[in-house]
């Protein structure tokens, strides 16, 4: 693993991780199209720790404030509260779902890169069908009344975006869309429903980063990259993971889904397509 590489996986996994367009899907493309080796479950760790860093950060203060609401019963911290377990019983069917289906996606890291870049692009179609969908029930919701806020949603809706989460692990499923097209098909906006969506997401990553670090580094006997390649990785992401949530959260609250539904389409069926030629 080079300098080179670490900087643009780094930025790749920055962009994709909360861009609604699949940062799995991504890694794999990548160094598909640059002729790159598949890069190793080590690597793989890094950047997921880049980008848990990131959103920690960027919540740091809604974190702090689910942290310390979350066993009191005090009214001022009532909506702290009201989310931080929201985000804790949503977290449940994500990893459900995630250890059932994981022997699944572990498979198809063992198949060819051609294959492998396969599936991401019907996985890529499928994302581009979730976001317009949920573009579509925006704009009702929006004719109909005032979306609901967050804090506001029933224990089922977070189950229910929860779940959506955990399926997202197929290569080519965005995470960050598949939750945020749930959210809003439950009554949110977008704002709210990516602000949802990243919360949700942090004890997800820290789990799985955590889980990889055990059993594929410690027990396993695998090994990180050098340092100063992990180093650089996880600075590059989490610089650039950072800004993708500074620029993802102002421009759904103005501008439509319907932007990374025709990237993901377009990139879905470029690959089929590409795929259909070289047969």
């Amino acid at each position: 693993m080079s300098f080179l590489q670490a900087v643009v996986l780094g930025i790749t996994q920055g962009i994709t991780e909360f861009l609604p367009i699949s940062s799995d899907g991504h890694l794999i493309l990548m160094p598909a199209l640059l002729g790159w080796e598949r890069f190793g479950l080590g690597f793989d760790v890094v950047l997921h720790l880049g980008t848990l860093i990131a959103t920690i950060v960027y919540f740091r203060v809604d974190l702090w404030h689910m942290a310390t609401a979350v066993f009191t019963k005090t009214a001022a911290k009532a909506h702290d509260r009201r989310i931080a377990w929201l985000v804790i019983f949503g977290t449940i069917p994500s990893v459900i779902i995630a250890l059932t289906f994981e022997s699944m996606v572990d498979g198809v890291e063992t198949l060819s890169m051609a294959t492998q870049v396969y599936i991401v692009g019907w996985f890529l179609l499928i994302t581009a069908a979730l976001l317009a969908g949920s573009e579509l029930m925006a704009k009702r919701m929006l004719a109909k009344g005032s979306p609901q806020a967050a804090h506001d949603i029933p224990l089922w809706k977070a189950l229910a975006i929860g779940t959506a989460q955990g399926f997202a692990i197929a290569p080519g499923l965005s995470r960050s869309g598949t939750t945020i097209a749930a959210g809003i098909a439950l009554g949110m906006d977008r704002e709210q429903a990516a602000r949802f969506s990243f919360l949700l997401s942090v004890p997800i990553i820290a789990a799985a980063t955590a889980k990889k670090v055990l059993l594929d580094v410690v027990v396993a006997g695998g090994s990180l990259p050098p340092l100063g390649v992990t180093v650089l990785a996880v600075v590059t992401t989490t610089i650039v993971g950072y800004g993708a949530i500074s620029f993802l959260l102002p421009f759904v609250r103005n501008y439509s889904l319907g932007y990374f539904a025709a990237y993901t389409a377009l990139l879905g069926a470029g690959i089929l397509v590409a795929r259909l030629v070289s047969a």
